[in-house]
């Protein structure tokens, strides 16, 4: 029978996960439906507009420079340890920083509000672009210290809070969305929507981050320019991550408008779309790991660190195994339906890309892991490794095989890096055989990939190009792979956990009675 604690939090990692993965769904969802009712409204020309708006802030998460991650991971280290003092002393440290940017950023939206006319040779234009993102990026200012309380609630484990109130600003965003498109509101008004609809979840996010951790408050101490030094040279490699992480995924594109043609970037595109979805389903999964490998790192429990680690890759193969060969499955039926037969061309870019995705993936918690241990600079390094190596093979094949070369290009990048050099130095971190590690990973992504191709085969009455016949066979096939998953691939104290965390109100009764910082127990 497994402890009480360790109960508790597994439901909370569950449920997250589900709430998590539903979030995105409901994401996608919501821009499916959002982007032809918008342009239908709007216009073309008002909504590449909106675009180019959109575009400038976007480009706002390159000043976080992996602060965020860094300053979850300090706390999470001082919960393990159980040191309130240093939580406060990192918190109010961390909110001085991330307010310190968002003043940044609320300069950067002044600057390019009075550069607008430098954009735009119509004066209406530029006064409207002025606007519009000056709400922006007031918008985008108030975020950078509102994400220090989401550390806190990512630090307290507490990411089913999170997910609701990531649905709560979906509901909020869309609803106000479609209300005001209808009721004749131009640009202006949208840009509105944007902002009226993230306060309230952003001031609920403070009020639960502050309920959840006496520590997360306001005072009058001075800031420890080692906490600032430590917050940086943690981000810093964190940024390079991400950095690399665009140059491994989002080069191509420039590779094939350089050496094939741009109406080719759009046939790739719609492979890529399918697979940032495929990833971002897998990184909302498990990525809730993180905080507590931290937070066992921090406590020194390394028993407790092999354990979650092995669960979560259990867990990263079960995901990841199953939404690749779905998309592998569904994805020529479902681009016919979606973008019509002339584009049937991205079937194999697709199946390319989704198993370049798919050997990153099954190793997500490996990746929690080194970020966990302090151990993430050699992969900032593989990951600007593999970064060069698509490069270079997408260069090399995009003339003779088109856009598939480019694809293989990824493929094969990811195929060095991830097969051979990421689990050498995983293994080499956490003290694990490598053939061990090897073993253990394959059983499971055998097992899972077992278990979906009889998922699939059963539902294969469905694949072809119907939304009614695509959904359907899906809900089965998902439904199958669970139950099978469930009986074949957990063992007994996982699938305990899992109906644990099935029983919603007993959950939330656990959670409201747990203490600020719950002592984390593993089987």
């Amino acid at each position: 029978m497994m402890s009480r604690g360790f109960s508790s939090v597994g439901q909370k990692l569950v449920s997250a996960s589900v709430l998590r993965v539903g979030n995105l769904i409901g994401a996608a969802m919501a821009a499916f439906f959002l982007m032809p009712f918008v342009v239908h409204h709007l216009g073309d020309r008002i909504y590449g507009f909106w675009s180019l708006a959109s575009a400038f802030i976007g480009y706002y998460n390159l000043l976080d420079l992996g602060l965020s991650s860094a300053i979850s991971q300090y706390i999470c280290i001082a919960l393990g340890r159980n040191d309130q003092a240093q939580c406060r002393l990192v918190f109010n440290t961390a909110l001085r920083l991330q307010s310190a940017i968002g003043g940044v950023a609320l300069l950067a939206t002044c600057a390019i509000a009075l550069a607008a006319p430098l954009f735009w040779h119509n004066a209406a234009d530029a006064r409207l672009f002025s606007k519009v993102i000056a709400i922006f990026g007031v918008n985008a200012a108030l975020g950078f210290p509102a994400r220090v309380y989401g550390a806190v609630l990512q630090a307290q484990l507490r990411f089913d809070i999170d997910s609701w109130l990531a649905n709560l600003g979906l509901a909020l965003r869309t609803g106000l969305t479609v209300w005001v498109i209808l009721a004749g509101g131009g640009l202006l008004a949208l840009a509105q929507v944007t902002l009226w609809s993230t306060l309230p979840v952003t001031a609920l996010q403070i009020w639960f981050g502050r309920r959840e951790a006496p520590w997360a408050r306001i005072q009058n101490m001075s800031t420890e320019l080692k906490v600032v030094k430590n917050f940086f040279s943690y981000s810093l490699y964190s940024f390079l991550a991400y950095l690399a992480d665009i140059a491994r995924f989002q080069i191509d594109p420039l590779v094939i408008s350089s050496f094939i043609g741009l109406v080719a970037v759009t046939h790739y595109k719609i492979a890529w779309v399918l697979v940032q979805y495929y990833m971002g389903i897998l990184i909302v999964s498990v990525g809730m790991l993180l905080p507590l490998l931290s937070r066992l790192h921090g406590k020194g429990d390394e028993a407790g660190l092999d354990k979650v680690f092995l669960f979560g890759t259990k867990l990263s193969c079960c995901y990841a195994v199953f939404v690749c060969l779905a998309l592998i499955s569904w994805g020529k039926p479902f681009i016919n339906r979606w973008m019509g037969r002339n584009y049937e061309d991205a079937y194999f870019p697709l199946i390319a890309l989704s198993l370049a995705a798919l050997l990153d993936l099954c190793q997500r918690a490996s990746i929690d892991l080194l970020f966990a241990t302090f151990k993430h600079r050699f992969y900032t390094y593989i990951n600007w490794a593999e970064g060069v190596l698509n490069v270079i093979f997408s260069v090399a094949l995009a003339r003779r095989f088109g856009i598939l070369g480019v694809a293989m290009g990824t493929l094969i990048g990811s195929v060095v890096v991830r097969v051979i050099v990421q689990p050498w130095w995983v293994c080499r971190v956490s003290g694990r055989s490598y053939l061990g590690y090897m073993s253990f990973l394959g059983k499971n992504v055998l097992r899972s990939g077992f278990l979906a191709l009889a998922a699939i085969g059963i539902c294969a009455w469905g694949l072809r190009p119907s939304y009614l016949w695509l959904i359907s066979s899906a809900i089965c096939t998902t439904a199958i792979y669970a139950a099978g998953c469930f009986w074949v691939v957990l063992d007994e104290k996982e699938r305990e956990l899992s109906l644990a965390a099935l029983k919603r109100n007993e959950f939330s009764r656990q959670a409201e009675h747990e203490a600020a910082a719950p002592e984390v127990v593993v089987p």
